[in-house]
């Protein structure tokens, strides 16, 4: 027997079915349709996480402040690229400040080896040998300088382009001439400096400090051609001969540039010694009172007993130019002196005095 039929309740066309999608969204969004009016800041949120965005948490306004993690990672960030730029000016200063070092100890070494005093022996300072240095050394840095920067805006406008494959042919070719031009220049001029160490007497000798400036520009136009003819896809067992050969090129390079350093300091020195013993009459006049005779005698330096009226300075000395005073030394020579020709006094500090007098400029 078939089951009843069970009788239904009219309830109108709502119980027909939910409806569309289009119809649920119109109705979200229009007051009074059957659902609260859309939010404006929901809205902004849906379209920023659809933009491909940051995320934005929902019923955050647009124009927010960033998470509290993407301030922290930002300042993270910063922090690590100001350590970074202190490293490579602290690296930058340490080293200028050794070569300036090197240099004013070759400095003074030559003025006073010239007068024949151990520079040593006067106990300077680090501070005295960056001292002395500074100002014979800007020369050469500026120098350095204005060579260093045409040359690399030239490599940076006219090599780059091919060294990225986007120069024409002829660019090209013209700058395989041009590295191959380097290299021959570089092996001559090592061939040079070769030839001034083999024979310094009529090779080395006449170049001078133009023998080791050969030998760092011989290697920097050797490591730039090779630069520009090395094949940059060049397999991975052809690495460690081209960095073998690139750190040699360095060694090479850095030792010519202490060598044309030193020897340039040696020069300088020795041209203000010079200047000094032909200037005796510029340092200031010196007259020596002491408690007792000193070993100072001869080439036209007086001396005086005072007596005993005198007090604790009896004798006194004069005829003496101050050639320099470090710590509890005074250096003191005749006003005749002459290269070869004459003493160089030591005299200590203590227990004498001084009376000093400089001359009109």
């Amino acid at each position: 027997m078939p089951d009843p039929v069970l009788p239904t309740q009219a309830t109108g066309p709502a119980d027909a079915g939910p409806p569309p999608v289009a119809d649920r969204a119109t109705a979200a969004g229009t007051p009074g349709a059957g659902g609260p009016p859309a939010d404006a800041t929901t809205r902004a949120g849906a379209t920023t996480r659809a933009g491909g965005g940051m995320p934005a948490e929902a019923g955050m306004p647009a124009g927010a402040p960033a998470p509290a993690g993407e301030s922290v990672r930002a300042g993270l960030l910063w922090g690590s690229a100001m350590w970074r730029v202190a490293g490579t000016v602290a690296t930058q200063t340490a080293l200028i400040s050794s070569v300036l070092y090197y240099f004013g100890t070759i400095r003074l070494r030559a003025t006073f080896d010239y007068f024949g005093v151990d520079a040593t022996a006067l106990g300077f300072s680090v501070a005295d040998y960056l001292i002395h240095s500074v100002n014979a050394a800007f020369q050469p840095l500026i120098f350095a300088g204005l060579a260093a920067l045409p040359a690399l805006t030239l490599h940076r406008r006219i090599v780059v382009p091919v060294l990225r494959g986007t120069a024409t042919p002829r660019r090209v070719r013209w700058i395989r001439r041009v590295a191959r031009g380097c290299r021959t220049a570089g092996i001559v001029g090592g061939a040079l400096v070769v030839a001034g160490l083999l024979d310094r007497g009529r090779v080395g000798q006449p170049l001078g400090i133009a023998m080791p400036l050969v030998l760092a520009a011989s290697v920097a136009l050797l490591a730039y051609g090779h630069v520009l003819l090395d094949d940059p896809d060049q397999p991975a067992e052809a690495a460690i001969p081209v960095r073998l050969r690139s750190l040699a090129l360095v060694v090479l390079a850095v030792t010519g540039l202490l060598w044309a350093t030193g020897l340039y300091a040696q020069r300088i020195g020795h041209d203000y010694a010079r200047y000094l013993a032909a200037n005796l009459d510029s340092r200031p006049r010196v007259v020596l009172y002491a408690r007792e005779r000193l070993a100072i005698a001869g080439d036209g330096v007086a001396s005086q007993d005072l007596g005993e009226q005198a007090g604790r300075y009896r004798i006194r000395y004069w005829n003496l130019r101050l050639l320099a005073q470090r710590n509890d030394l005074l250096l003191l020579l005749p006003d005749s002196w002459s290269p070869g020709g004459g003493p160089v006094y030591v005299v200590p500090a203590a227990d004498t005095r001084l009376d000093l007098t400089v001359p009109p400029r």
